[in-house]
């Protein structure tokens, strides 16, 4: 699959790099840190991370980052945020609460659309597009990313949109970053199961509504790289399908559900029986939806962590764990794999073909012991969050029954800030990231 250019287009992100561009030659110490932290670039500060941590004291930044910028009132209603992929200008929109303010943090929503075979959206002359398939909520935000016939939710540059999109929002606005979490309707909801298998790390929740995750299986849907069911286990689904559904009916999901439970993956699976391919279950539906993201904020630092992948490139992480070198080595666990599909007692076969060889690593923390299997994986780097871990006393580190590593680990400010940057969480700080060799 090719890779192709993402750039932003909206102003308030060039003047953002603009004030990081000037910052090096003006600001230093307390100064840059408050530039770093209330710039509203991602790039700049990644630009700036180096710099300003060799400035500034593992504490003094630790404070800062904790908490966090200084929002000011914004803009409420609909608001444009323009991208580029493929060449073509994303129409993406955030509805942001007329009640919005900005002395408390506020959930937000990120709703993907249906019918990504359209063709590209147009030049931006034409009328503000139609929010088509909008469901109802509460008060909280909802972002509407814009996906077209060559940037489908599960391509690369979709991941990329997605992600820079929830950084812009987050920069501008107060949001709660353990209430952050995935919905799609339809293509959407394919699109919910693609992210929640590669790039996880964002979502409180995921909630596919009239999806299908066998859709990803089909080579010329053209899916980014391989599929692990397995990852899933990371985010609380909630999938909904109609029982007359022309596409995609529930009595089709209902096997693949009950292999994701089998697997140990959280899914709650609601099924209404005389819907179609519509979201006329909405009114019922709504208390039950709410009630399910209720129960499941994130959590920034898991205890146990499940991440495969095939390649160190990119999606490659789930929150604290980083597979940075992939390699089959004589220690390695043998796992199960939740990838088989048994829809009759008589066959069983893969949902997602492989080609590839991929490396897993599950990882538990208790206190400040750390226990790692892994399969395929040379080298993974830990993030130590304050938060999760006593730096004050040792780390402990397990891998496949060896232990690798019993020191104490320093806090680096430099560090804090490079994933401070990525990241743009105040919940979810790491003051220290330790590489860890398979044996």
């Amino acid at each position: 699959m090719s890779i192709r250019p993402f750039a932003v287009l909206a102003p308030f992100v060039m003047a953002g790099a603009l004030v990081g561009a000037q910052a090096p030659s003006v600001l230093a110490g307390a100064d840059a840190l408050d530039a770093f932290v209330e710039g509203a670039s991602q790039g700049a500060a990644e630009t700036a991370a180096t710099r300003v941590g060799k400035d500034v004291s593992f504490d003094t930044a630790w404070r800062r980052l904790k908490a966090g910028r200084g929002y000011t009132v914004e803009r409420t209603g609909r608001v444009e945020m323009p991208t580029a992929d493929y060449g073509a200008r994303l129409d993406n929109v955030l509805e942001v609460p007329a009640e919005y303010v900005p002395t408390r943090a506020w959930p937000l929503r990120v709703s993907l659309h249906g019918g990504v075979g359209r063709p590209a959206p147009g030049s931006g002359d034409e009328p503000a597009r139609p929010l088509v398939n909008r469901i109802a909520g509460g008060a909280e935000f909802v972002l509407h990313p814009r996906a077209w016939a060559q940037s489908e939710w599960w391509t690369w540059g979709q991941v990329q949109n997605i992600a820079a999109l929830v950084d812009r929002v987050k920069r501008r606005y107060n949001i709660d970053e353990s209430r952050i979490y995935l919905t799609g309707i339809s293509d959407g909801g394919t699109g919910v199961y693609f992210l929640a298998m590669r790039s996880a790390t964002l979502w409180a929740a995921c909630l596919p509504l009239n999806g299908h995750p066998s859709v990803l299986a089909n080579p010329d849907v053209g899916a980014d790289g391989q599929l692990y069911a397995g990852n899933l286990v990371n985010c609380p689904l909630r999938a909904v399908n109609g029982g007359r559904d022309r596409l995609y009916p529930a009595a089709s999901v209902a096997p693949l559900i009950e292999m994701f439970r089998r697997g140990g993956i959280p899914v709650e699976f609601q099924v209404y029986p005389e819907a179609g391919h519509d979201v006329s279950w909405w009114p019922v539906d709504r208390a039950k939806y709410e009630a399910f993201l209720s129960l499941h904020a994130r959590v920034a630092h898991p205890a146990r962590v499940s991440w495969e992948t095939e390649r160190v490139d990119r999606y490659n992480r789930f929150r604290w764990v980083v597979v940075t070198q992939l390699g089959s080595r004589p220690s390695d666990t043998a796992f199960e794999d939740v990838n088989r599909f048994v829809p009759a007692p008589t066959l069983s076969i893969p949902l997602y073909d492989r080609s590839k060889p991929s490396g897993r690593v599950d990882a538990t923390r208790s206190g400040n012991a750390i226990e790692l299997k892994t399969r395929g994986i040379r080298e993974v780097s830990l993030l130590l969050s304050p938060d999760a871990v006593d730096l004050d006393k040792p780390v402990v580190v397990t891998v496949n029954g060896r232990q690798v590593h019993n020191a104490l680990v320093p806090r680096n400010p430099t560090t804090l800030l490079k994933w401070a940057a990525r990241d743009n969480d105040r919940t979810m700080l790491y003051a220290a990231e330790l590489r860890v060799g398979v044996p």
